[in-house]
């Protein structure tokens, strides 16, 4: 009996609902291209599929997140930092218009983080202090927002190992922000299957990398 009604109450959702579940069937499809994405071209028909299903759902923000994410994500495997450049200024323009609707969402913020070192790679010395100083405060924004996200803290690890030491970066220091990571990603749960949930097998890999060198 309480299969039958369950039955039942998914389908009502699902004729009350026929618009939002062609949505998130899509976002589901994308999603799951995206995660065997491999090479550029991989995560340039993510970007591409994202790009479209923004434009048919034009309330929603989760598209342009992985539109941006996918862009973001070219421009580390990209030698041509004039072909950089493009690509993150496209991810900047998603990012742009996810903010508008969604200025308060910490996921926003950490992606914006994600991006600024992208970025510097592009011109390390003209955009290196005012694109870290950017970085800094987007994760501040994202932890003061929601301080169970647990890619701020990741971000904000790797960007403190990759840092100099006289700058106070460097593995010592990296490591107990890698921990608090982890510990944010154990207790974290996206709130819908569509939702941000990166980040937690990079952060594991990273931190045993830094236990294995101990």
């Amino acid at each position: 009996m309480k299969t039958l009604v369950t039955i039942l109450l998914s389908f009502l959702f699902l004729i009350s609902n026929p618009q939002q579940n062609k949505y998130e069937q899509a976002m589901m499809n994308a999603l799951e291209n995206l995660n065997q994405a491999k090479t550029g071209d991989d995560f340039l028909n993510a970007a591409n599929t994202f790009e479209r299903i923004s434009l048919n759902e034009k309330n929603e923000w989760l598209p342009l997140y992985y539109a941006a994410f996918s862009y973001i994500v070219i421009t580390y495997a990209l030698p041509n930092n004039s072909q950089k450049g493009t690509y993150l200024e496209k991810a900047q323009n998603f990012l742009d218009k996810a903010f508008k609707i969604e200025p308060d969402e910490s996921e926003l913020y950490a992606l914006q983080a994600f991006l600024y070192p992208a970025g510097i790679t592009v011109d390390p010395i003209a955009r290196g202090a005012e694109y870290m100083g950017k970085m800094n405060k987007a994760l501040e924004k994202a932890i003061k927002l929601n301080p169970n996200n647990p890619r701020s803290y990741y971000l904000r690890a790797i960007t403190t190992l990759n840092m100099p030491q006289q700058f106070g970066g460097g593995a010592t220091a990296a490591k107990p922000i890698f921990e608090q990571a982890k510990e944010k990603f154990d207790k974290f749960q996206p709130a819908t299957a569509i939702s941000p949930n990166w980040g937690k097998a990079q952060n594991e890999e990273e931190l045993k990398k830094l236990l294995a060198n101990k």
